[in-house]
């Protein structure tokens, strides 16, 4: 990620949403699609507890080791929560 640019940081973020996250089963029909993961343990949770944690966690990482993709993992965390927002 050594270009910082809000475009190189989005793709960023859009790579760990769909192939990190498709490697892994998460979001078998794309970033948009169903999460099922999320889901069943947004439900189990009552909450986004487990992604607010995996923010807080990358968030004393990042500023522990300094490494930027820290940040591009926050921000695809973040979004996870928004997505399953419900108003």
């Amino acid at each position: 990620m050594a270009d910082r640019t809000f475009q190189a940081f989005r793709e960023a973020v859009e790579a760990a949403l769909t192939s990190a996250a498709a490697g892994k089963g998460y979001n078998a029909t794309g970033v948009d699609g169903e999460n099922r993961t999320y889901e069943v343990i947004h439900t189990a949770t009552g909450g986004h507890g487990h992604a607010l944690g995996e923010i807080i966690y990358k968030a004393l990482r990042y500023a522990r080791t300094g490494d930027a993709m820290d940040l591009v993992k926050i921000a695809a965390w973040a979004f996870l929560i928004y997505k399953h927002h419900k108003e």
